[in-house]
């Protein structure tokens, strides 16, 4: 029997899907679930996305929100935010601050985390990682510190010397070091985020 097999659809009273016709029909029958894109739930996708920035808000996206490459709007200014010092000391404008550390036109992003290799002045990986952004700074510090055979005082100062902060990316284990300003001004959920939905704090 199929579905055009009914010749009328008529109001009927009946509360169990299983006790309808179709419900009959299909009673004891396995149907495969198709496997695509479109089956994956939709909270990390959300998760992912929630922290980007927003098309026509100072910029615009050249493909998918948080899957491609986020533009500024060159003549845009960001200001300084609170809780992001130093985000902007000096004033310049998002055309400005991407000349200023070589950067074509914007930070391509993928699965709503910003892609900052091209900006990092060094990459290490850290454990365990923690919900705590100064627990996971100083042993970024020191990790570089053993790869440039340095103190980890002294990386910390170049830091703060030259407007560097260390981004936590979102497999919990990489940091970057990365300047503040383009960190700040290009929005993204990071490495603290994940750590702390991996102990409810999210």
């Amino acid at each position: 029997m199929s579905v055009a097999s009914f010749k009328e659809v008529t109001e009927i009273s009946i509360k169990r899907f299983a006790d309808c016709p179709l419900g009959k029909m299909a009673e004891h029958k396995t149907f495969e679930k198709p496997e695509s894109e479109y089956d994956a739930p939709l909270g990390p996708v959300i998760e992912n996305l929630k922290n980007c920035p927003i098309e026509g808000n100072n910029g615009h996206w050249d493909g998918e929100r948080g899957n491609s490459k986020w533009i500024p709007d060159q003549d845009y200014t960001p200001p300084e935010v609170k809780g992001r010092t130093r985000s902007n000391p000096e004033g310049l404008t998002m055309g400005q601050l991407l000349d200023k550390y070589g950067i074509d036109d914007g930070i391509v992003y993928k699965d709503g985390e910003p892609d900052f290799n091209e900006v990092s002045k060094g990459t290490v990986e850290i454990e365990p990682f923690s919900t705590e952004r100064t627990d996971n700074f100083d042993k970024a510090d020191m990790a570089l510190a053993n790869q440039k055979d340095c103190d980890p005082k002294e990386v910390a100062q170049w830091r703060k010397d030259n407007n560097y902060t260390w981004h936590e990316c979102k497999d919990m284990k990489t940091m970057q070091k990365v300047p503040n300003e383009i960190h700040a001004n290009f929005t993204h959920s990071g490495g603290i985020s994940e750590a702390k939905k991996g102990i409810g704090e999210l």
